[in-house]
């Protein structure tokens, strides 16, 4: 590895962890509100953090879940995997995850539930079992499709 390489793996990691925090800062603790607080808002808030664009969500509203579904189907999209897959990211594992990916949860709700990797196996993540945002840890549930585990490296290196 070149020293440039080195400097920019460097750099995207100190990217990473930054936006990872203020993400966590924003959301951690807060209560699930549907349109501010949730999955969709929380990964959109990471990625402007990161400086990466979402052209679907720009002038998305939603108040429910349902109103968010239907949202993401009037986009094309059957589910928020499916509006993340349309960003380009890299499919990973999510064990594989750094701090400032995205992975998806097993979830009930038909939307999906996004998480934020955070470092070391820990997630930030709306869950069933929580009203509130909460770092999560020991997480099995990792949702799967067709293509295999549903986690995104959002920056190189």
């Amino acid at each position: 590895m070149t020293d440039i390489d080195h400097a920019r793996r460097v750099r995207n990691l100190q990217r990473r962890m930054k936006a990872a925090e203020a993400t966590r800062h924003r959301f951690q603790g807060l209560s699930y509100e549907p349109g501010k607080r949730d999955c969709p808002r929380m990964g959109l808030h990471l990625l402007h953090g990161l400086g990466i664009k979402a052209p679907f969500a720009k002038g998305l509203k939603w108040r429910n879940e349902a109103e968010g579904l239907r949202a993401l189907k009037a986009l094309g999209f059957a589910n928020l995997i499916e509006a993340i897959d349309s960003l380009g990211f890299a499919r990973i594992a999510p064990a594989r995850a750094l701090p400032a990916d995205l992975v998806a949860l097993e979830t009930s709700h038909e939307v999906g539930c996004i998480s934020v990797a955070m470092g070391n196996s820990n997630y930030l993540a709306f869950t069933d079992h929580s009203p509130n945002a909460e770092v999560l840890t020991g997480l099995t549930g990792f949702a799967r499709d067709g293509l295999g585990y549903c986690a995104w490296r959002t920056l190189d290196g």
